[in-house]
């Protein structure tokens, strides 16, 4: 008898648990449902890379239209952010490479200031090429429905601009200037200049 009481309190307990933490909640985290994919646009999924821009996408969803757009822009942002630390790192690893062990390290952690600076103000000015908020039938726990809104977004960092100011911030360095132009770093960077001007 004890234990036929003991299975239906545990029963028990484990049906409100799983109720309760149910109950009102909407699923923000939904798999990639059919549906879902076919409502995302094709400027999102097969975009076009523009010459002399880091180009970047990003989705964001919520129960609330504003708060799916925030969640978006966060999401590109923290892309931008790591495609611009892996171009940073390897442009100051190379510059390294190519003046050697002897170079100043005054001169080097200068060239690495100077590609953060304008590395942050790029990310800051960031374009929004293309945006749209769609919005998905959902339902909570309980079986009300509800309304998600999905936020697409696809922009990009105006890297032509970014390298411009990185040339002429490493001119005013002269120290800085004399060792980057012995660097295919430097040769590199006036390849991607001149490359660009079909852009601007």
């Amino acid at each position: 008898m004890y234990k036929n009481i003991n299975i239906i309190l545990v029963a028990a307990f484990i049906f409100s648990a799983c109720g309760g933490s149910r109950s009102g909640s909407v699923n923000l985290t939904p798999g990639a449902n059919t549906k879902t994919v076919a409502m995302e646009p094709e400027w999102w999924k097969d975009y076009e890379e523009k010459e002399g821009y880091v180009m970047g996408t990003s989705e964001g969803l919520s129960r609330d239209k504003g708060g799916a757009r925030m969640k978006a822009q966060n999401l590109i942002l923290n892309d931008f952010r790591q495609k611009t630390k892996a171009i940073a790192t390897g442009r100051s690893e190379n510059f390294f490479k190519e003046t050697g062990e002897n170079l100043d390290s005054d001169i080097y952690q200068s060239f690495e200031s100077i590609q953060n600076s304008v590395w942050e103000g790029a990310i800051e000015a960031w374009v929004e090429f293309n945006k749209v908020t769609v919005v998905e039938e959902s339902t909570d726990g309980d079986g009300r429905r509800s309304n998600l809104y999905r936020h697409y977004i696809l922009g990009g960092l105006d890297q032509a601009a970014a390298d411009r100011k990185l040339l002429q911030a490493i001119k005013r360095e002269k120290a800085l200037f004399i060792e980057m132009e012995k660097t295919k770093t430097y040769k590199s960077l006036r390849e991607d200049l001149e490359r660009y001007k079909g852009k601007l």
